[in-house]
């Protein structure tokens, strides 16, 4: 081991102690499994103490943290949400994952409770779309909190656009991140037109293409994007606070989240979770986080 290098992230043993935010938490995976990893919007850190019986204290009344939706309906106004839930009327909740065309509309947004029942509560919202099979969360009386710092705008050429669901993808060499705030500038007809000159939020990217979310539909289109990424973590870990056997493991340089499982062999590395239903072991597990960014 006396051949190992050892590199020194900041050259003259700069005390950093002072110049780091330090984040611990959970995280809520509600979604289905991705092969390619899950995601992770820095920028959806949920802040506070939620009320409960013994610590008596926090931002939120007295009811849930949370809420797994499982349907919303959108009539003239009013959007219902499908979820087993105690938010009481006046309650402030905000989504976060959700993956049905009326529910990206409604990702990172924060809405007042309007009607609550044990099995679906309203809001008023001007959102439309099919919300049938919806797999995202109601998170009740905190609001979104943004990190601090920011990175360097990025440009990029947009080559194409498509349109499904709720979703357009654009079609461009990138280095974007989930979570950036992207603004696409086209003259083209369709889609161009809709989404021109609005700032938009990354869901998902590759080197090639990233996707946002918006109802625009057409023909597909061209243009430029320029976009800013949310903070990154410089250190940032996973674990199962259950030993439930599953491993986290972050990619800052894609910024997903991948479930791992044991290899086939002793010998082998352990694989990333294949795409479909997260397993019972995985939703019913405890992830925790410990991540730290520099200061602004």
């Amino acid at each position: 081991m006396a051949n190992q290098i050892l590199l020194d992230p900041f050259p003259g043993g700069r005390d950093i102690a002072s110049a780091v935010d330090t984040w611990s938490g959970s995280i809520a995976l509600a979604g289905s499994a991705v092969a390619t990893g899950e995601p992770l919007n820095w920028t959806n850190v949920i802040t506070g103490i939620g009320y409960n019986e013994i610590n008596r204290v926090g931002d939120g009344l007295h009811g849930s943290n949370t809420a797994l939706v499982t349907a919303f309906a959108a009539s003239t106004g009013t959007v219902t949400a499908t979820a087993a839930n105690n938010f009481q009327v006046g309650q402030k909740v905000t989504f976060l994952g959700n993956t049905s065309v009326l529910g990206l509309l409604l990702n990172g947004v924060t809405v007042t409770v309007v009607t609550a029942s044990a099995t679906a509560f309203t809001f008023l919202s001007s959102a439309t779309g099919s919300g049938t099979s919806e797999v995202g969360l109601a998170v009740s009386g905190n609001n979104v909190f943004p990190l601090q710092g920011a990175n360097a705008a990025l440009n990029a050429t947009v080559t194409a656009l498509s349109a499904s669901g709720g979703v357009v993808t654009v079609t461009a060499a990138n280095t974007y991140l989930p979570g950036a705030q992207v603004v696409v500038t086209s003259a083209s007809s369709g889609i161009g037109a809709a989404i021109s000159g609005k700032t938009l939020t990354v869901l998902s990217s590759t080197s090639t293409a990233f996707t946002v979310t918006s109802s625009a539909t057409g023909a597909t289109g061209t243009g430029t994007a320029s976009g800013v990424n949310p903070p990154q973590p410089f250190s940032v870990s996973f674990w199962s606070e259950l030993a439930s056997g599953y491993t986290y493991t972050y990619s800052r340089t894609t910024g997903v989240l991948f479930v791992q499982v044991g290899g086939a062999a002793v010998s082998s590395p352990m694989a990333n979770l294949t795409a479909g239903a997260y397993p019972s072991g995985v939703l019913n597990d405890v992830i925790r986080y410990e991540a730290k960014f520099q200061k602004a």
